[in-house]
């Protein structure tokens, strides 16, 4: 049995399936909950995400979803929203807000090129590299702490259901490519974050997405991460950021595993009715 994510894709964004194929998926693997986090308008056009003229389709859809399929699995209706450091949630409409049982808050853009266009973290490691020496004249240790620095910011102003992947800064570090995953200033941003994130109800994800594509060799956060989430006591859900029905549950038994092994006693699942605790 698996219990929930709330961190997934259809073919309203970037994802291969439908939200029912989504919801079917889940429940043949038992879940208890599924939750459809499209990604959200963004203030230009992108076929990554959800057109501002889909979303009360959307919106529609996955309350029928929710209805027709009560009596085998709470499906909750959710949002992925990027957060830009520059303008914030500026390009969401504020009643979206609240037409949603919760929403995911995530930094996939940190930066403009020199002709203006954003450039997002998690592309290629050559157009990262442009993007860093065009925002920050190459300076990745002020790039790197400037990302965690505006998610704090996000948390403390917005305070997000949940973070999506935390430190998906590193899915070009292979070999600390870009920088020491280990070095202090690193740690001291990454920390001061969780900081933020423990005066908060924002939760955290163990977010497996990135292995089921085969861009990281490892979950977000590191292992070293979870274990400063598990001294600050933040609760943390298990999310697949499936964009495919495949996937769904990609690596959630080790997951559960790596969890019981890291004592992580603060271990949660999102229902209807609010965040209910997980005994592993």
């Amino acid at each position: 049995m698996y219990y929930s994510t709330i961190h997934s894709h259809t073919n309203y964004c970037d994802g291969n399936n439908t939200a029912e194929e989504m919801v079917l998926t889940a429940i043949a693997k038992g879940m208890k909950t599924i939750g459809i986090s499209t990604h959200g308008p963004l203030p230009f056009e992108a076929k990554w995400s959800v057109g501002k003229d889909k979303v009360d389709t959307y919106i529609d859809e996955i309350k029928a979803l929710k209805e027709k399929y009560s009596d085998k699995i709470e499906v909750l209706l959710g949002m992925e929203l990027d957060y830009f450091i520059d303008t914030e949630f500026e390009h969401i409409d504020k009643s979206l807000f609240e037409k949603l049982d919760y929403f995911i808050g995530s930094i996939h853009y940190l930066g403009r090129f020199d002709d203006g266009k954003r450039w997002a973290v998690d592309g290629p490691y050559d157009y990262v590299l442009e993007g860093i020496k065009a925002s920050y004249g190459g300076d990745i240790k002020k790039a790197v702490g400037d990302y965690y620095h505006h998610l704090s910011k996000m948390v403390e102003k917005y305070k997000p259901t949940l973070v999506g992947h935390m430190d998906l800064v590193k899915k070009n570090n292979k070999n600390n490519a870009l920088f020491n995953e280990n070095a202090s200033w690193y740690k001291e941003a990454v920390c001061g974050f969780l900081d933020t994130v423990k005066n908060t109800d924002t939760v955290i994800e163990i977010n497996t997405g990135g292995m089921a594509r085969g861009y990281v060799t490892e979950q977000y956060p590191s292992i070293w991460i979870l274990e400063e989430i598990r001294l600050r006591k933040i609760p943390v859900t298990v999310n697949s950021d499936a964009h495919s029905a495949e996937n769904i549950t990609c690596m959630f038994d080790e997951m559960y595993t790596l969890c019981k092994e890291l004592n992580l006693e603060n271990l949660v699942y999102l229902t209807n009715n609010g965040w209910k605790k997980i005994d592993l």
